[in-house]
């Protein structure tokens, strides 16, 4: 927690000299300018509407504060100098732990703490500010020290605050409010834990800080990038096996194709047989014709269940690609390029074609004698004719 216009720390103490102390009164009293505007301190945003909720802790001065810093001044030794600090003050933040509830006794029991510290008899003035940004108190005393030497009372800023109390009064001071409340009050962070740190030595550390965060993230992304590159080679691999079971597929088809091609009858051989019943069998269709029409049925049958097969394989494919493009977008475009060689709607057209052949096929078959079609269906289905009888067979 932080005073605007002061540094970032719970609280903060700063040294005076006699003629820079009128114009911070004037700042903790709430006196006005000639322009009726209230003097502040630094760049302070004041709420005009909670003014009226500021108060003085520590005893009002009858004479003002001025005469007090000369009167404490003159009752003990001090350097009769222009640049002597009369006057120290810590700016002391209510923590964020602190309740609305436990404003006022938080800056009481900080009162306490701090006139027991610098002594009662050297306070100037304790005024709460309840109308700027975060509440807070300027505690402000006359740096009275006991001289060890001439064991006497003397003026020094320099030996009030040192750096030996600058770094223990944050933790001394959170020890003592931990007891009033039963609980840590947040007044240790990291610009008091280790004492009270400028705000050079703050920027360095949130420098460094900022910088190993960086390296963090840096190495991190390194890490990614190469198990991202390990994938995409292990995915760019699973691609070409892929491509080369394809081009495998496309030239079994093809050889397929070949050899059914050079045994089967074409649809127009079909349609010219027109056998008839004789006397003596059938006429106009030879046993070299049915033995064709055979190999076109049995191949048409062949190619088909292929084709199914081929599908089935096709569908298997696509669904490995889709769930590849799904793991590797980087991919898609040359999956979405390799299943375009896959020829689905040729091979859809040439399963349709064999089906209108099979069609056609049975359509004769239905014309031809009943003697006819038990000779196909013989040929066909040689399992079938071993339950019928040697006269059949000659017939």
């Amino acid at each position: 927690m932080w005073c605007k216009g002061g540094t970032k720390n719970m609280a903060n103490c700063q040294k005076y000299t006699r003629a820079a102390c009128g114009h911070l009164f004037k700042h903790y009293e709430r006196a006005r300018d000639e322009n009726g505007e209230y003097i502040k301190f630094g760049n302070e945003d004041i709420d005009l509407s909670r003014t009226h909720l500021n108060y003085n802790l520590a005893t009002a001065h009858q004479d003002g504060q001025g005469e007090f810093i000369k009167r404490r001044c003159g009752e003990v030794k001090m350097q009769k100098r222009a640049d002597v600090n009369v006057m120290c003050s810590w700016v002391v933040t209510a923590p964020k732990e602190i309740r609305e509830d436990e404003t006022e006794k938080f800056f009481q029991e900080g009162y306490k703490f701090l006139s027991e510290r610098y002594g009662k008899e050297n306070i100037i003035s304790a005024y709460v500010h309840m109308d700027e940004t975060t509440p807070h108190i300027h505690f402000t005393f006359v740096p009275v020290v006991l001289c060890k030497k001439k064991n006497i009372l003397k003026v020094s800023a320099k030996e009030a605050i040192d750096k030996t109390e600058l770094k223990k009064f944050h933790g001394e001071l959170s020890d003592y409010m931990e007891k009033i409340f039963g609980r840590d009050v947040g007044i240790l962070n990291e610009a008091t834990k280790d004492g009270n740190k400028n705000k050079e030595q703050l920027k360095q550390e949130a420098a460094q800080k900022k910088l190993e965060d960086m390296e963090n993230k840096a190495e991190h992304f390194e890490k990614l990038a190469e198990e991202n590159k390990k994938k995409a080679e292990a995915e760019s691999k699973k691609i070409s096996a892929l491509t080369s079971k394809r081009k495998g597929m496309e030239e079994k088809f093809k050889s397929m194709e070949k050899l059914y091609n050079g045994k089967k009858l074409t649809a127009d051989k079909i349609e010219k047989l027109k056998p008839t019943q004789g006397h003596f069998g059938i006429k106009d269709i030879t046993i070299a014709d049915i033995e064709n029409l055979k190999k076109t049925a049995m191949g048409t049958a062949r190619k088909e269940i292929a084709l199914e097969e081929a599908n089935e394989k096709i569908n298997r494919i696509e669904k490995e690609n889709a769930d590849l493009k799904k793991r590797v977008p980087t991919f898609a475009e040359q999956l979405e390029h390799n299943q375009r060689l896959v020829k689905i709607r040729d091979l859809e057209n040439e399963n349709q074609r064999l089906r209108n052949i099979i069609e056609k096929i049975k359509s004769i078959l239905i014309e031809l004698p009943e003697q006819v079609r038990e000779i196909v269906s013989r040929i066909i289905n040689p399992a079938a004719s071993r339950s019928r009888t040697r006269d059949d067979v000659d017939r």
